[in-house]
């Protein structure tokens, strides 16, 4: 069975043995898998979204590297693109880096919710999501990602769906919104972490918020975003303390590239 397991073939961007930066407070081995479902204008990966940087590997030669440095990371942490396209490939390297003693970490858009749901069964113990716009405004969540207005209400039924299994089953969670400029206002920030504070109000895990900050790069999907300046770290330092002030989630991040990531305090 694990020997079948390591043979499965998965199509990745590339991996990082040791990463710092992909789940709060915990060192990782992070994989990213190729594609993704959503053409977010601003998303800086198209490399990754797009195939344009792959290879196609056996899981048991990542699975090697990971014991190779199991010593060293906490969690096996798949990103993307968005993972559960590949849902075999996913499988099998969650279920191979349990067998090695690893924890898992699934970061994803939460539009396949019934893989992700899958990968709950497994043991997830981390699961970073994507929320990119406020869940009651389909049309503006589709704008976000790229796709027609008209798909917006499946799509937002499925990411309601994944985030609340994930909070209800997941021991720590981590819900992340982008403040792309032009496309989000600092209200919908509120009204996404409003939605987020009453999921967490029911959950026996950590839940954590983090507004990150949009970062115009050479790799966008969309390259007229390339134009648009990236919003000042203190300014979301500012707004992370509002949320804190208009809701009750206890922990609240921002991701900048000033200072990394920082808990928002007070």
């Amino acid at each position: 069975m694990q020997g079948d397991l390591k043979k499965v073939k998965v199509k990745v961007a590339g991996w990082k043995e040791v990463s710092l930066v992909d789940i709060i407070g915990e060192p990782s081995f992070t994989v990213w898998f190729n594609y993704c479902n959503l053409r977010c204008p601003w998303c800086q990966n198209a490399h990754v979204v797009t195939g344009e940087v792959t290879r196609e590997v056996e899981v048991g030669e990542i699975v090697n590297l990971i014991e190779e440095n199991s010593k060293l990371v906490k969690f096996v942490h798949a990103t993307g693109g968005e993972p559960t396209l590949q849902p075999a490939g996913l499988e099998a390297l969650f279920l191979l880096s349990k067998q090695v003693g690893e924890k898992i970490s699934l970061s994803t858009n939460g539009t396949n919710w019934e893989v992700i749901g899958r990968m709950i069964t497994i043991g997830l113990d981390h699961l970073a999501l994507d929320l990119k716009a406020p869940i009651d405004r389909p049309e503006k969540y589709a704008s976000m990602t790229g796709l027609d207005k008209r798909k917006g209400e499946l799509l937002t039924r499925a990411v309601d769906l994944s985030l609340k299994m994930g909070i209800n089953n997941v021991p720590f969670v981590e819900i992340r919104t982008t403040f792309v400029p032009t496309l989000l206002e600092a209200e919908d920030i509120l009204r996404i972490a409003s939605y987020v504070s009453e999921l967490a109000s029911n959950s026996q895990g950590r839940v954590v918020y983090v507004i990150q900050q949009y970062i115009p790069s050479e790799t966008l999907i969309n390259p007229s975003f390339r134009s648009i300046k990236k919003v000042p770290a203190s300014f979301l330092v500012e707004l992370g303390k509002t949320v804190k002030e208009r809701t009750d989630l206890e922990e609240v991040y921002v991701r900048a590239i000033e200072f990394g990531t920082i808990k928002v305090e007070g």
